[in-house]
């Protein structure tokens, strides 16, 4: 069972529902397939901005304050923390702008969870096909659903 504390900011409900969720869903794919880490200080979160200088979304900040890092039902969803944050496409071999920050992934069908360097903007990148103009909460909202498909 997943007894987390949940920080008090814009994600606290979605995060309680997947907790709740993941709870549902454990006995079926085992405690290996969900995976949070420690929350993430102010501290890094500011350090990483700082060295990279960008900031990260503040939806996606929120996320950070309550797991760094996130394997949610095998390949649903896997969230990174900011050092393993894919900060360029070197070898352009998937369709992720150059000025993406990749953050993620979806349902491990090469779908990209990203945010926009120079404006902040979260969006997902699904084979190129880009979906913009999303907060974090977004992003788990569609988490919740397919984990709720399951259940």
């Amino acid at each position: 069972m997943f007894d987390l504390t949940v920080p008090d900011n814009s994600l606290s409900e979605r995060i309680r529902v997947i907790i709740d969720l993941c709870n549902q869903l454990v006995n079926d794919f085992g405690e290996e397939a969900f995976k949070f880490s420690a929350p993430i200080s102010d501290e890094e979160i500011n350090c990483w901005e700082k060295e990279n200088r960008i900031q990260i979304p503040s939806s996606y900040k929120d996320w950070l304050r309550f797991t760094k890092s996130a394997v949610i039902r095998d390949t649903t969803a896997t969230f990174y923390e900011p050092k393993d944050f894919i900060i360029q496409n070197e070898n352009k071999s998937w369709d992720v702008p150059d000025e993406c920050i990749v953050i993620g992934s979806i349902g491990g069908w090469g779908i990209s969870v990203c945010f926009n360097k120079n404006t902040g903007e979260l969006m997902y990148i699904d084979h190129g096909e880009i979906k913009n103009n999303l907060s974090f909460g977004n992003i788990l909202d569609w988490v919740i659903h397919i984990l709720e498909s399951s259940v």
